[in-house]
């Protein structure tokens, strides 16, 4: 595993890097964390930073109806910081890249660009080629965000994104 972080002054906000494995490059990113076959890390002109486990199979999965419900039970363990809960929700893939640990220090900093948990709005299923995808906005004390998981078709965890708003579904 690599662990990388740096600094970057744009206009005064500080931008950060995890990388947990080679990454698959999200044109918004700004932090990333993320099991890919895509070797590297690019940063972006992207004002907010971005969270992104995500294994690299592309499926097509159809839509299933408790997706919702897992997408928000998952956030509250994010929430109350039970990142052992939420890793054991990866598929095998991701289950073994990426660590709770590491969960914690993505979810941190993405707090310190955006602040503070406050609360959510309602879940959105949308459909993608890389699965059954739920997004749930979040109110946060700086400014909103996003909150971005994919499903393959058991109902494991094949991506996890803490986003800035507006981020397409790829």
């Amino acid at each position: 595993m690599v662990l990388m972080c740096g600094k970057g002054a744009t206009r005064g906000r500080k931008r950060r890097v995890v990388q947990v494995v080679p990454a698959a490059v999200l044109a918004s990113s700004a932090l990333l964390l993320t099991s890919g076959s895509t070797p590297g890390v690019a940063m972006t002109h992207a004002p907010a930073e971005v969270a992104r486990v995500m294994a690299p199979a592309v499926m097509t999965v159809p839509a299933r109806a408790d997706d919702e419900r897992l997408a928000l039970d998952t956030l509250e363990e994010v929430v109350r910081g039970d990142f052992t809960a939420v890793s054991n929700r990866f598929d095998e893939t991701i289950r073994h890249q990426a660590s709770p640990e590491s969960l914690a220090t993505s979810w941190k900093d993405y707090q310190e660009q955006f602040g503070a948990y406050r609360s959510h709005g309602d879940p959105q299923q949308v459909a993608s080629l890389q699965g059954t995808v739920v997004n749930v906005p979040l109110r946060m004390a700086k400014r909103p965000g996003e909150f971005r998981v994919t499903f393959d078709a058991d109902g494991r965890l094949t991506g996890l994104y803490f986003l800035r708003t507006g981020v397409p579904v790829p």
